[in-house]
């Protein structure tokens, strides 16, 4: 077809296009050349300079973010193609640096090159073992000059998350030649992972004046300077929003002021953008658009963010035109040229290994080198680039707070009057540098802090007021986190800012109003001056206080107060609401109850919350409007303000302030990064359900609780472990006449799923993201009390109820011997958060309380605010009132804000506590108290042995009042005296004597001992003789069907997950997946252990766990390929050795005598180890192919399992190899 122009047109048409080169404005598709001979001959052309690239192994893991742990292994380095637009025959290739080279680092991980200005020096980072730190190093672009930049091995030792080393990554060259880069040095730690959290600092050309400038919590990603001189990154955040979705792009300044959100900090897809650069000669910038759970790969794609800032339409995609939000795929580190086209690392269909690749605007790519032996990655032209204008440094590094200036509340908040909004809250969202204690990660968080709502604890800074005209005008602390709430003149939430900023030192940050777009005309010079000129506010406590606001210390005890005595205390539970502080698996009866998603899962009913599961990311991500969550809509904040028709009148302002302050925490339940050793959860939770069902199946309660003799459901509220009495389990079924709290709640009619009403997950937890349709809106459930009661327990001297009653006792008394941080007995361990500014005493006294506690304990406590989070206390005592504080009288330093004196001698104490930071002190501040003398605990009752194999096990019933434990005494046959068994007491109310002889014949008596130490009388004495079982008393068969087969005690049903099926004889894993059996008594440590299996691998996969009861360093046990060994963990104690191998059958032995742990593999002793393990069982499910402690990718087993036996005796060599040869 012939196209004809006129002469005026085809004039018009050369001038647009001798413009449009000259600007060099990408060609559009239409407009490219029409052959990929000819697009690939067009891009060639356009490498005009040396090609300097990296050859490293891929990484591989689950995680965009932590990638600096991983080996993937080492190998390879940073080389130049001198002459890349010429045929690849011609090219020469040489290295600037890799093992062979005069200056090198030697084998390791070379990564992250980035160019001087000039392009004549190079920054890079090295990692040289896998365990090791990575460091930055400078080398010249001709391979001379290598120096070491950075060296974070010294700060290994604050690190207290998983996997090792400190990491200096991703520098690049600021304008004034000072060095950007990410650290983990800070130590704070990813709160859904426990990793290292790397943010941004900045250094001096030589390496020296390390520091951060940004505050995040966690991590960040890629910094590189933009034309005008700010840093542009890739920064995630989930301050009350999901944990997967928001790695987002922002621009910050080399000084850490003024960052600002640049793109997609609101959007779910993609889910992150890495390796953004800007495009020369372009508003646009390159990234990488990659999954979170995924290796740091993706698609390649640009933005234009004055688009739109949240905008699809400001993104083009240039591997999926059609798609412009698709993150997956394998390209990463784009190049940007300004003719358009992008040299990348990519993964061509078939190809095992990352080559480098060019593409253009119009989709042409081809491969432009690639290596057979190894990926290639970080491609970049050496080429001069102009250096962007030096931004001066505004901060005050001396100082201590910054200044916030809102210029009008009301620009953003659509809806709300003048004069609503009142005051401004600053909350600072910790980073915990803290350790935690190992075991499951419930709600997608390692260290629990909410029911999938809040992910950290939260520091409540203070409050200002709001002026008449909208504005605010007030001091931060510098080094925090913050973020800002609107609350009315009641105290509840207009909006939450849900992004943080920080105040840096000695600098005024000014913004518009709410969620303003970053392009909005600012202030007046006129209006700022005039706010300038006045003093800023400083911030002050709200009227219940400041600081970490915890719910089990601080929001339960209001509860107790005004509302249990109805809602789940001796009056009943009204309206089937019940507040009580009853413990849950991992939370508390009322904490449930108010966090429950009874309509929906995207939505906290009561308080309003937001869900920030994973799978809700298209909730929680978006921009709310004002009062759409908190406690400006919350359900609980209307009845509070209503007055509950008078029944909350005596609720003071400072408790009201209290709860809509809570609320506005978007749920927290731990409030601090405190813990005990025990974990977060009750660890005979599930053992407990499991024997009250059974309890409930022989009382008749499953004719109306079940279906096909299964239990419908279990509501975590049926069972108040802190006061058992009023468990709803006891009352609904009991007369609601005499003794008892009964409620005669009970109806002849069948219990439906659907009348379940507690759903903190309704599905279990979603990682996935799902549109917010997938989470259907139900009914909220409401009691049913019509139809005539059904009693089944006329009396609580029904056996059924105390058979019940028994249960939910023992399994309090097993959850107090090793409570969590929120229970009475809690040995706390003390958590830490990242300060920058570390906080500075006080000059006035600490209000210093001292109280008498049952046992005799002296409580001191002061008060908790702000401004002492990070300070330690010192803790002084004397005879002598008014004496003055030293080394002699100091009995203890904690950052606690309480601490209990057991060792108080009788008399009046006199105690001092004094905050310290460093080498500055506070003034003392004084209390005093009246010790009592101690009174020794009554005699253990009911001591008696328990038939078990190869050990003595006894129990007892516990003597009122607190206790630090027991001790335990055993007198041989032939023995006239008691020996002490027990170092410490022991808190459990029973105890195995592993230490014995078969056949032997002893005698044992208990004794308590109080919380001062003080010794009780001796139990009646038991005798015991030592009886060893034989053969073994659980034999997993596969058989009809998958089942344990317990010795005398019948079956248990096997279960089969994801892709795990049964064939040849054994339990398959090839396609995944994993096997479980229900938690058995045989499972424990409670006596002498022999664990047998046969596993063949056909993949090695990264640590994979064979058979697992248990958590590592917290109870139980398990057999684990781990490195190039096997390990068999029993009780917090590691007996490592033996030789794993790919696709042949290993038969392994694990024994546990009491004493000691051996390990047979094929029938020989591989590794052998003596050690004090932990007893205490696990109470979970027995794990074929997967960890129990938590599972996940890392610890599946590739292959098949079989021949898996249990004994209660230790089996000998020649046992072992009899079992090998069978």
């Amino acid at each position: 077809m012939r196209l004809g122009f006129s002469a005026k047109q085809m004039l018009l048409f050369v001038l647009l296009a001798s413009f449009c080169f000259a600007l060099r404005v990408p060609l559009r598709a239409e407009e490219a050349p029409e052959s990929a001979g000819a697009a690939e001959a067009a891009m060639r052309r356009q490498l005009d300079a040396p090609l300097l690239f990296v050859k490293r192994h891929s990484y591989t893991g689950i995680h965009i973010y932590d990638t600096y742990y991983k080996w993937p292994p080492g190998g390879g380095g940073i080389y130049v193609i001198e002459n890349p637009a010429e045929s690849p025959e011609a090219w020469r290739v040489r290295p600037i640096i890799d093992p062979t080279t005069p200056e090198t680092l030697g084998a390791g991980v070379y990564t992250h090159p980035e160019l001087s200005w000039d392009a004549t020096r190079l920054l890079f980072c090295f990692k040289g073992e896998p365990e090791g730190s990575t460091s930055i190093y400078e080398i010249g672009i001709d391979g001379t000059n290598l120096r070491r930049l950075t060296d974070p091995t010294p700060t290994c030792h604050a690190y207290q998350g998983s996997l090792h080393g400190q990491h200096d990554v991703a520098p690049a060259y600021l304008a004034d030649d000072r060095i950007v880069f990410l650290s983990t040095r800070p130590s704070g730690l990813v709160p859904c992972n426990n990793t290292g959290v790397a943010i941004l600092h900045v250094m001096n050309a030589d390496g020296s004046d390390i520091h951060p400038i940004s505050v995040n919590n966690v991590n960040e990603f890629d910094p590189c300077l933009m034309p005008d001189g700010r840093i542009l990154f890739g920064r995630w955040e989930y301050i009350d929003k999901n944990a997967l979705t928001i790695q987002s792009l922002w621009t910050v300044n080399p000084d850490g002021t003024q960052e600002t959100a640049f793109f997609a900090n609101n959007m779910v897809f993609p889910e992150a953008i890495l390796d953004a650069r800007p495009v020369p000669e372009s508003r646009q910038v390159i990234g990488t658009f990659a999954k979170h759970n995924s290796t740091p790969r993706g698609s390649i794609g640009l933005v234009d963010p004055r688009v739109g800032k949240n905008s699809l339409e400001a993104i083009t995609n240039l591997e999926h035109p059609d798609q412009p939000d698709c993150d997956i795929g394998d390209s990463c580190e784009p190049w940007p040229l300004a003719s358009g086209s992008v040299i990348f690392s990519g993964r061509p269909a078939g190809s095992a290994r990352n080559v480098l690749e060019m593409i253009d605007r119009a989709g042409h790519r081809f491969v432009l080198h690639a290596d057979p032996d190894i990926c290639l990655h970080s491609p970049m032209l050496v080429k001069s680039r102009p250096r962007p204008p030096v931004l001066a440094d505004l901060r005050d590094r001396t100082a201590r707070t910054g200044r916030f200036f809102v210029q009008n509340i009301y620009d953003g908040l659509p809806g709300v009057k003048r004069g609503t909004v009142q005051w401004l809250r600053v909350i600072e969202e910790t980073s915990r540098t803290s350790g935690r204690t190992d075991g499951p990660n419930p709600y997608n968080q390692t260290f629990l802090i909410s029911s999938a709502l809040a992910f950290s604890a939260k520091n409540f800074l203070g409050i200002v007021p709001v002026e008449p005209d909208g504005s605010a005008y007030f001091e931060v602390p510098a080094g925090r986190a913050v973020y800002l709430q609107a609350l009315d003149r009641h105290g509840r939430l207009v909006q939450s800012m849900r992004t943080f900023v920080q105040a840096a030192p000695g600098v005024t940050r000014s913004c518009i109003g709410c969620h303003e777009h970053k392009h909005t005309a600012a202030a007046s010079s006129a209006q700022v001056a005039t706010v300038l000129q006045r003093s800023p506010r400083t911030l002050q406590p709200e009227s219940w206080g400041s600081g970490l606001l915890d719910y089990p210390s601080m929001v339960q005890p209001v509860l107790d107060r005004h509302c249990v005595r109805c809602h789940g205390g001796e009056e009943g539970i009204a309206h089937g609401v019940d507040l009580s502080g009853g413990w849950t698996e991992h939370f508390n009866i009322s904490y449930e109850t108010l966090t429950n998603r009874c309509e929906t899962q995207l939505v906290a009913y009561w308080i309003a919350g937001i869900d920030c599961m994973n799978g809700t990311a298209l909730w929680s991500s978006q921009i709310f409007p004002p009062r759409a969550h908190g406690s400006g809509m919350a359900p609980l904040a209307k009845q509070i303000m209503s007055g509950h028709d008078g029944r909350v009148s005596e609720l003071s302002r400072p408790e009201r302030d209290l709860l809509f302050a809570w609320i506005d925490t978007n749920g927290v339940y731990y409030g601090t990064w405190d813990r005990t050793a025990s974990g977060c959860a009750i660890q005979n939770w599930s053992a407990m359900q499991k024997a009250l069902t059974e309890e409930m199946r022989a009382a008749g309660c499953l004719e109306c609780h079940g279906q096909n003799g299964q239990l419908t459901y279990f509501e975590n509220d049926w069972v108040n472990l802190e006061h058992p009495e009023y468990s709803r389990l006891l009352r609904a079924p009991l007369m609601n006449r005499g003794r008892g709290y009964g409620l005669a709640w009970c109806r002849q009619r069948r219990v439906t799923p659907d009348r379940q009403r507690i759903h903190l997950l309704w599905d279990g937890y979603a990682h996935a993201v799902q549109p917010p349709e997938a989470f259907a809106r139900h009914e909220r459930v409401l009691p049913q009390r019509d139809g005539e009661p059904v009693v089944t327990f006329a009396s609580v001297d029904d056996p059924a109820y105390q058979a019940l009653l028994r249960i939910i006792r023992d399994a309090r008394e097993a959850a107090l011997a090793v409570p969590r941080v929120d229970m009475p007995g809690a040995d706390v361990i003390a958590g830490t958060c990242r300060q920058f500014c570390p906080p500075v005493p006080d000059s006035r006294p600490l209000a210093l309380s001292a109280a008498l506690l049952d046992g005799s304990g002296v409580q001191l406590s002061w008060p908790q605010s702000a401004g002492a989070i990070g300070l330690l206390f010192e803790l002084h005592r004397s005879p002598t009132a008014g004496f003055v504080p030293d080394a002699s009288t100091r009995i203890a330093q904690t950052p606690l804000f309480k601490l209990t004196d057991w060792q108080a001698p009788p008399g009046r104490q006199h105690y001092a506590v004094v905050s310290v930071s460093g080498e500055q002190r506070g003034e003392p501040g004084y209390a005093s108290v009246e010790v009592p003398v101690d009174v020794p605990p009554a005699a253990p009752a009911g001591v008696r042995v328990v038939a078990t194999s190869g050990v003595v096990r006894l129990d007892w019933t516990a003597p009122p009042g607190p206790l630090a434990g027991y001790h335990v005494y055993r007198r041989d046959a032939d023995g006239t005296e008691f020996t002490r068994l027990t170092g410490e007491p022991v808190r459990r109310s029973d105890f195995s004597d592993l230490q014995v002889e078969p056949e032997q014949r002893y005698t044992y008596v208990v004794r308590a001992v109080s919380r001062r130490e003080t010794l009780g009388e001796a139990s009646h004495e038991v005798e015991a003789t030592v009886e060893t079982v034989l053969p073994p008393v659980c034999t997993v068969v596969l058989h009809p069907e998958p089942q344990a087969e317990l010795l005398g005690h019948g079956t248990l049903p096997g279960s089969l997950h994801a892709g795990a099926t049964i064939a040849e004889e054994a339990v398959d894993l090839r396609q995944g997946g994993y096997m479980t059996i229900p938690h058995a008594d045989c499972f424990d440590l409670t006596q002498p252990l022999t664990v047998v299996c046969r596993v063949k691998f056909e993949q090695p996969g990264t640590m994979p766990v064979v058979l697992s009861c248990g958590a590592w360093n917290q109870a139980g046990w398990f057999i684990q390929w781990l490195g190039n060994t096997w390990r068999w963990h029993v009780g917090g104690v590691d007996c490592d050795g033996g030789s794993p191998a790919i696709g042949q059958w290993i038969h392994l032995v694990g024994t546990f005598d009491g004493q000691r742990l051996q390990l047979f593999q094929d029938g020989t002793l591989v590794a052998e180890r003596a050690g004090a393990c932990q007893l205490a069982p696990w109470p979970g499910d027995l794990h074929i192919g997967q960890y129990s402690g938590g599972p996940g990718p890392a610890y599946q087993v590739a292959g098949q399992v079989k021949d898996i036996q249990i004994y209660h005796r230790p089996l000998d060599e020649y046992e072992v190899q009899s079992l090998v040869k069978d």
